[in-house]
């Protein structure tokens, strides 16, 4: 990760003041601690602390880099003081029981893709982007630091004892399929791989949605299992290689879609008072920064690699469809959205006042 340093610099130049800061002022944390081994007691100032964070992504993968890139933030920004152990997805416990796990304190943190825990925790679909909710990673900013969509999810996985912190990193996240699509009537019954909110929006344009892991996705599409994924196309890297099992990727992106990181609050509450606010502070620039942006720049090589090596063609969906997409999305999948609590219809709202705001067709 030599590479990154520069990028590292600049983009904690404000958790460094803050380590500064701290420093001089002093002081040990007294909270109870979670998966760092330090429950019912605080950490000694100045003591090395281990955290332990599952990856939903094999750490070899480009998407694993986001762990790996926040390993370095954090080792980097704490001096040392605070060193993180990868895992592997499934070392600590099955990827769909993380935010289970987390809340009980087993851990300390993990890189998740939140639709994934959307029966759990029904605020974890807002944060991965809704189909035709944004259309860059400035939106999502948008929505998440003006409008306030940030304060709703984490208002949710506060009551898990978790912090979440949000980043944009799939600038394309759309059908990687084995067919091609050039109307709505090409998706009646095409087995397609998605989670949490893009299962209901595949089930709504007439496709059977299926709930497979990430790493059962190629061994889906080359054996027909699946005819298709809703999949970021970081899926595309040579380090996945869906692009050999995937013909099509189909265009437009339906959102800038997002992952993030979580972390057990009772792991930053046991921090000493010298390093909390600075850990916090370092992974939310992280995960707007670093994080997020090494993998926009990833993602989008992928998919060029994946075009110019002629593994996967690029289709272009009519304007007429992607219209009729759209609408099928808002009236149906965000109005189910809304209704499942008072909460989730408050953050409906906001996404439609965004999306009014910024000329878009909500009110159908």
């Amino acid at each position: 990760m030599k590479k990154y340093q520069k990028i590292l610099a600049a983009a904690l130049s404000l958790a460094m003041m803050l380590a500064l800061l701290s420093a001089c002022g002093g002081g040990n944390g007294a909270s109870a601690g979670g998966g760092s081994g330090t429950s019912g007691s605080s950490v000694p100032s100045g003591e090395v602390i281990t955290w332990r964070l599952q990856s939903n992504y094999a750490l070899d993968s480009l998407e694993g880099d986001m762990a790996k890139n926040l390993k370095e933030v954090v080792e980097t920004v704490t001096n040392g003081r605070l060193q993180i152990e990868l895992y592997e997805p499934g070392a600590l416990c099955q990827a769909s029981d993380i935010v289970t796990y987390l809340s009980q304190g087993a851990f300390d943190c993990a890189v998740i893709f939140g639709s994934t825990y959307s029966g759990v925790l029904p605020e974890a679909d807002l944060g991965c982007g809704l189909p035709f909710a944004w259309e860059s990673y400035s939106e999502i900013y948008d929505a998440m630091e003006n409008y306030g969509l940030l304060d709703i999810i984490q208002e949710a996985y506060g009551e898990l004892n978790i912090k979440y912190y949000w980043n944009a990193h799939e600038p394309n996240y759309n059908t990687l399929a084995n067919f091609k699509v050039n109307s709505l009537a090409d998706y009646a019954g095409k087995k397609i791989r998605a989670l949490g909110v893009w299962g209901d929006y595949y089930a709504a344009i007439g496709a059977t949605p299926v709930n497979i892991p990430g790493t059962e996705v190629y061994q889906a599409l080359q054996l027909g299992t699946i005819d298709g994924a809703h999949y970021g196309w970081s899926a595309l890297s040579d380090s996945n290689n869906i692009r050999e099992v995937a013909d099509y990727a189909i265009c437009p992106s339906l959102s800038y879609c997002q992952m993030a990181t979580v972390v057990s609050q009772a792991s930053l509450d046991a921090l000493p008072e010298d390093l909390r606010n600075v850990v916090d502070e370092a992974i939310r620039q992280a995960n707007m920064g670093i994080i997020g942006l090494d993998h926009v720049a990833g993602t989008e090589k992928s998919v060029r690699d994946a075009v110019l090596g002629g593994y996967t063609e690029l289709v272009e969906l009519p304007d007429d469809v992607v219209a009729e997409l759209r609408e099928i999305a808002i009236t149906q999948v965000w109005e189910q959205l809304a209704a499942k609590s008072d909460r989730m219809a408050r953050a409906i709202e906001i996404i439609k006042q965004q999306n009014r705001d910024y000329g878009r067709q909500v009110d159908y």
